[in-house]
């Protein structure tokens, strides 16, 4: 049985259980008193270090409904492996045990769009932070898609959308888009920017969205997580995207010459 070993417990968020589950807890009951009262199954949410990102993860997590599988999309920092790159690997671990990984709908994903793909996700942080997130929720009562994404190509990220949409016909599925916001900007300017495209997310403009991205080389390291979990939601016909909160690394940093800005919405 293969499984996707933790590669960032000690530096993204703490290898400690003890110390994660009070850490996550914590961040919960931050979000219980911002709660908005949405419930949904396709969210997105930031992956840096939990001490930057995570009472931001922890707003979008409140929103998300419960489900047997969850598909977590990313992007692919690393550069390795495939265009969309499929985990095939049995379980992913973490401080709080392993994830069971749906190897059939992995597979099913994968016959569709992509490819089974374990080098794109060796070093990938951006899917292995959410998951101490939904151990949290959801104990050991799910599994997981794990998909990373290289292709920015308008096209390919529909098809992407387009696949989720079919397979959730007969299978439930919850839809996590993992991302960060601008990089590396002051913090106003992070704000403007990034608030200018989350109204393209809350409209569920998939095309606009792309567009503004890459038209104005936005920083946006997850825009294809987020256009095809946007495809998704205009195939399931969801009316709007909610913004749940908004921060920067500024918060946390004190720097805010230079930030990586953070959001959490939910799509109802």
């Amino acid at each position: 049985m293969s499984v996707r070993e933790a590669a960032v417990a000690g530096q993204f968020y703490t290898s400690d259980r003890n110390a994660l589950k009070k850490q996550i807890g914590e961040f919960f009951s931050d979000a219980d008193a911002e709660a908005h009262g949405i419930k949904s199954n396709a969210i997105v949410t930031p992956h840096a270090g939990y001490i930057y990102s995570g009472r931001i993860a922890a707003l979008g997590y409140k929103a998300l409904e419960e489900r047997k599988t969850f598909v977590i999309l990313s992007p692919n920092h690393t550069g390795m492996g495939e265009s969309i790159s499929i985990s095939n690997a049995a379980e992913w671990s973490t401080p709080f045990g392993n994830v069971k990984v749906n190897t059939e709908l992995s597979g099913k994903l994968a016959e569709r769009i992509g490819s089974l793909d374990e080098v794109a996700h060796a070093g990938e942080h951006s899917i292995e932070v959410q998951l101490p997130f939904l151990q949290h929720l959801f104990g050991k009562n799910f599994s997981i898609v794990a998909v990373t994404i290289a292709t920015q190509k308008l096209d390919e990220l529909k098809e992407l959308g387009s696949a989720l949409s079919e397979l959730d016909e007969k299978h439930g599925l919850g839809i996590i888009a993992s991302s960060d916001f601008s990089h590396f900007v002051p913090a106003e300017t992070a704000k403007r920017l990034d608030m200018e495209a989350i109204e393209k997310i809350k409209s569920i403009g998939v095309e606009e969205f792309h567009q503004i991205v890459m038209e104005k080389g936005l920083s946006i390291c997850g825009m294809s997580a987020i256009t095809a979990l946007m495809q998704y939601c205009r195939e399931k016909k969801f009316d709007r995207g909610e913004l749940l909160g908004y921060d920067t690394s500024a918060s946390a940093s004190g720097d805010k010459m230079s930030v990586v800005g953070y959001a959490a919405l939910a799509f109802v």
